[in-house]
């Protein structure tokens, strides 16, 4: 039996540190050259159009080339570490190409996203799988705080130190490369932990998958074979799932969200740089987290972004997913209506508001197919799921960034507005029991014998919401 307080053993806890570094970098240069650097290449909307081309791109070669022939590949570490130095090598690149080469800095920046992307999100997710089969929910729950920290709290440090150097300077390039170097030195770190002291399994490092000394590779070959044995009964294919209309319901939501959410994320500088000095009430002299007013509105997204997490996913736990995606949706929409406005202060509170809806949307699109869909039905669903993320998560910094050119912030926020209430109408007309009555269609349709599991699951969660009230 797992015991609740296993620890995740010394050579485990190297490898979240590593996946957070990774995440780190991923997160600091895909996302800081759009907010920080876009005016000097072309503004947010060619630097947006280039994060549409590159994610769209690098998912393309995860999910239809590498993943399909994932099996063939002898040693997922070193072909992590081989990304993460190509990775690291076009990011030295978008901070030494001046604006001159523009054309040039545009297909570096287009690398990045796509070499970053495949090394941070993917490869090195990839041992986290090898290492936590069992716990891989609650290490990722963990290393995924990477990512409000580093677009809030860090995004902050940088933007103070980059204009700081730019202004004693005059360099765009010494700016951009000491902003960066924390960024970069981290990655390399993380490079070197995993190069010195990881493995692909940690059997090959006298380490114990979920750090459980009575979890042996046998049992974990056993558990495999008989979750591939179960996968390969599951009847939700792909043509089943885009053809489910409470799959649809439930998707879109939790796509939309994420994808509002750091829609604006890649680009909130220029959002609070829209206001001038009106932000610098806000400002604390001496703490550097909140040396000016954009600062003090980071710093504050960063805090909101880390309890927004934390209190959706209690929701989600305790009265489930659809209950929480419907609560954030709201706030999304307030958010929305607040940056409408136009004022100072209701786009700072829509901007901690974005906070706290950044930070719950990333936990919805899995935790919802846990809840909803079998165990070894989750792969199978879950593949549906990366083409309808990435395309509008790619597509909407893009979106919101051409209405902030072609009109104001203040559409781009009414445009979230408009998506929050799409979300709050799909999720209303979700219905898990929906999913449950075409599960058991497919069954019978696949000659499998059909039963009440899903039914059961959803009976048992009402009597429990029922008890909590």
């Amino acid at each position: 039996m797992e015991k609740n307080s296993i620890g995740f053993g010394a050579r485990g806890s190297l490898l979240m540190i590593y996946q957070m570094f990774a995440y780190a970098g991923y997160t600091a240069f895909t996302n800081f050259p759009q907010n920080v650097m876009s005016d000097y290449y072309g503004g947010t909307t060619v630097t947006t159009l280039m994060n549409l081309i590159g994610s769209l791109i690098g998912y393309c070669i995860t999910y239809f080339i590498v993943a399909p022939h994932i099996g063939k590949i002898k040693s997922m570490k070193r072909v992590g570490i081989i990304l993460g130095i190509i990775s690291l090598a076009f990011c030295a690149g978008i901070t030494l190409i001046p604006p001159t080469s523009r054309v040039l800095w545009c297909i570096c920046f287009v690398c990045v996203l796509i070499t970053t992307q495949l090394w941070g999100c993917f490869f090195v997710t990839q041992l986290i799988g090898n290492w936590f089969p069992r716990r891989k929910g609650t290490v990722m729950g963990i290393v995924t705080m990477a990512f409000p920290i580093v677009t809030g709290i860090c995004l902050s440090l940088f933007m103070t130190h980059f204009y700081t150097v730019l202004g004693t300077s005059g360099s765009l390039t010494v700016a951009a490369l000491t902003a960066f170097s924390p960024y970069w030195i981290l990655s390399v770190i993380g490079l070197l932990i995993c190069g010195f002291f990881l493995k692909d399994f940690p059997e090959q490092c006298g380490a114990y998958r979920d750090n459980d000394k009575n979890f042996t590779p046998e049992m974990a070959n056993e558990m495999l074979m008989r979750e591939l044995e179960a996968r390969k009964n599951s009847c939700w294919k792909r043509s089943k799932i885009w053809g489910c209309k409470d799959w649809w319901l439930q998707a879109l939501p939790s796509s939309l969200l994420l994808a509002c959410a750091m829609g604006f994320m890649v680009q909130i500088i220029p959002v609070l740089f829209s206001f001038g000095a009106a932000l610098d009430v806000l400002a604390v002299p001496n703490f550097v987290l909140m040396s000016s007013g954009a600062n003090a509105v980071l710093f504050g997204l960063s805090i909101f972004a880390c309890f927004g997490s934390w209190l959706l996913g209690v929701i989600d736990t305790k009265y489930g997913t659809k209950t929480a995606v419907f609560i954030t949706s709201w706030i999304m929409l307030l958010a929305g209506v607040l940056g409408l406005l136009n004022n100072v202060w209701t786009t700072v509170v829509a901007c901690w508001l974005l906070g706290i809806f950044m930070g719950a949307a990333s936990n919805f699109g899995l935790s919802s197919i846990v809840r909803y869909w079998r165990a070894e039905d989750f792969p199978s669903v879950m593949s549906g799921a990366p083409p309808l993320n990435t395309v509008i998560g790619a597509a909407f910094p893009f979106v919101i960034a051409s209405i902030a050119s072609a009109l104001t912030y203040r559409y781009a926020f009414g445009f979230v507005g408009i998506m929050a209430i799409v979300c709050i109408v799909c999720i209303s007309l979700f219905k898990p029991r929906g999913v449950a009555e075409y599960d058991r269609k497919l069954r019978i349709a696949a000659g499998l014998e059909p039963d009440d599991v899903l039914f059961d699951r959803l009976d048992f969660e009402k009597r429990q919401n029922a008890k909590a009230h």
